[in-house]
């Protein structure tokens, strides 16, 4: 009998808001669907497309996520018949307050006795003693555990290493990709973007994706864009990506922010854009931006989409072991919150194209580690394996 797995994830798209993980959930469910695996989606109120989907079934369950959905996710498991539950987790996609979903894999013991929960972990989120203790007991009791990035990785190996025994390390891919990659289709897409875009033929392409809240050195992007138009540089600054809607102003004080700096239409503010959209200003970008204050990190997604379009990128050292970035061959580093260093380094690297190809060619090199057919055979093999020591 095919595998059939139940996943719950709150943010699957289309949705109300945009959302990395829902991304996530997007492109596993359809890898997992090639691979002959069928999956029946447990999404939020907020889910805006349709019940069936290749390889797929979307299920809405709540928007608040206390004992009463956590019987709906149990009840759906059992109606639809899943062999397991895959539950990606980040603690705010659960509103109002992450200390219920926690207690969820008990409430599959209790309620579908037979089904286990895995739960695919993107963040923990142990900011407080209560919080810590609502993580500890989802850890403790779950089946089994998928670390998805190398910090997640690191927290459970410092604060709770019997739970290793259990957890699979997987990582996340991109959660947009190009049609192609390599130099021919990134020069091509340079072209029509300066064309497109009607400027000069020596201006520098610049690219930030993703959404927008603190942490994630938009402000130093921002300031280093205000120098190079200080030195007179030509440049397109795409800050690709939605805001978040509960971001207080975040988003406004920003563009205020650019405003200040004198940039005009040297700063382009995209806003939400579909896939094809992405790919159109990442494919064509001369480098990818991403100043984080977590260092580069396999667990952002739209990092994993500028390695998957062959993006030469500029981020910040990772702060726990990586295996994945490595300075000089795959990224170019710079200290986080320092927007002269960030104006300088990039300024450097826009004098040397060959070392911006190497950096694309590295790029491309690593992306290939984050491939979804293998993201999806991975899971798979390691659902099946929770299931047979059952």
């Amino acid at each position: 009998m095919p595998l059939r797995v139940g996943i719950l994830n709150p943010s699957f798209p289309p949705n109300r808001q945009p959302c990395g993980v829902g991304d996530f959930t997007r492109r596993l469910t359809s890898a997992l669907a090639e691979g002959g695996a069928g999956s029946v989606i447990l999404a939020g109120l907020g889910y805006r497309g349709p019940e069936r989907r290749p390889g797929a079934k979307v299920l809405r369950i709540a928007d608040a996520w206390g004992p009463r959905a956590l019987a709906g996710v149990a009840r759906a498991c059992r109606e639809e018949g899943v062999h397991a539950l895959l539950v990606q987790y980040a603690p705010d996609l659960y509103p109002p307050h992450p200390f219920w979903i926690n207690a969820l894999p008990l409430a599959m013991k209790a309620l579908a006795p037979g089904i286990p929960t895995v739960v695919s972990l993107h963040t923990i989120g142990v900011s407080s003693p209560r919080s810590m203790l609502g993580a500890g007991l989802m850890l403790m009791s779950a089946d089994a555990l998928i670390a998805t990035n190398e910090e997640v990785a690191c927290l459970l190996g410092r604060h709770l290493r019997p739970a290793l025994r259990k957890t699979a390390r997987i990582p996340i891919g991109a959660n947009v990709e190009p049609p192609r990659r390599d130099a021919e289709a990134r020069r091509g897409a340079r072209a029509r973007l300066i064309a497109e875009e009607g400027l000069p033929a020596e201006a520098a392409l610049l690219a930030h994706f993703g959404l927008y809240y603190p942490g994630k050195g938009a402000e130093q992007i921002l300031d280093a864009a205000g120098a190079w138009k200080r030195q007179g540089r030509a440049f397109r600054l795409f800050m690709i990506g939605a805001r978040r809607g509960d971001d207080g102003g975040f988003y406004e004080r920003l563009q205020a922010r650019g405003r200040a700096q004198g940039l005009g239409e040297e700063l382009a503010w995209t806003g939400y854009l579909p896939e094809e959209g992405v790919t159109r200003l990442l494919l064509g970008a001369d480098l990818f931006l991403a100043p984080y204050d977590g260092g580069g990190s396999a667990r952002r997604g739209s990092l994993m989409a500028a390695l998957a379009h062959g993006l030469p990128v500029v981020s910040t050292p990772s702060r726990v072991p990586t295996e994945h970035f490595r300075e000089g061959e795959n990224f170019e580093s710079v200290p986080f919150a320092d927007a002269s260093a960030l104006a300088g380094r990039i300024a450097a690297l826009l004098d040397d194209p060959a070392r911006r190809a190497r950096l694309a060619e590295g790029a491309s090199a690593l992306a290939e580690r984050f491939a979804w057919p293998q993201i999806a055979q991975q899971t798979r093999e390691f659902v099946v394996s929770v299931l047979k020591r059952l």
